[in-house]
């Protein structure tokens, strides 16, 4: 019996998220989420800036072939 090896892409989804600067306080750099993050997976996909809610949903459905 002969056993047929499938190549496939696997997907390692990077969501990074947007951060903007803040004035400093006491001498502290300070930094906030903007709620925007970008997609990007090592298939070569990549998606954004869109809500980092959604960048979560689509990575799921990006891994599981969906989208």
């Amino acid at each position: 019996m002969e056993v047929a090896m499938l190549a496939y892409t696997p997907h390692d989804v990077r969501i990074t998220s947007e951060i903007r600067a803040l004035p400093p306080q006491d001498g502290w750099a300070c930094y906030e989420r903007t709620g925007q993050a970008t997609l990007i997976c090592s298939c070569g996909h990549s998606d954004g800036p869109m809500p980092s809610p959604l960048a979560v949903m689509l990575a799921k459905l990006h891994i599981h072939g969906i989208a």
